[in-house]
């Protein structure tokens, strides 16, 4: 555990001393958060809705409507979505996997 720790603070360092190297560094972050966790709440089932989700919104509007009581559209009830680029990340990952596998 203490390595992993050292590896990450050694990557931050050199991040820092080479600016140019933040973009492929957040993207490479970006994409291990993808990879750790795919999957968040759905946006369009919470209370608020979509536009109605932030804390300004629900505040200063009118309550929402109640909703109907079929399924959501977007998650078909589980109350989850995959985030950005989690669905690229999982063909990767596969196309590694059998990469690997076929060598």
């Amino acid at each position: 555990m203490a390595a992993a720790i050292d590896v990450v603070l050694a990557v931050l360092r050199w991040g820092i001393a080479n600016p140019a190297a933040g973009i492929p560094l957040a993207l490479a972050g970006r994409g291990v958060f993808v990879y750790l966790k795919p999957y968040r709440t759905c946006r369009w089932c919470r209370p608020g809705g979509l536009a109605d989700g932030t804390w300004l919104a629900r505040h200063l509007a009118d309550p929402p409507a109640r909703r109907k009581r079929g399924r959501c559209w977007r998650c078909k009830g589980t109350r989850l979505t995959r985030r950005f680029g989690a669905w690229h990340m999982h063909k990767i990952k596969d196309s590694l996997v059998r990469a690997w596998e076929e060598r």
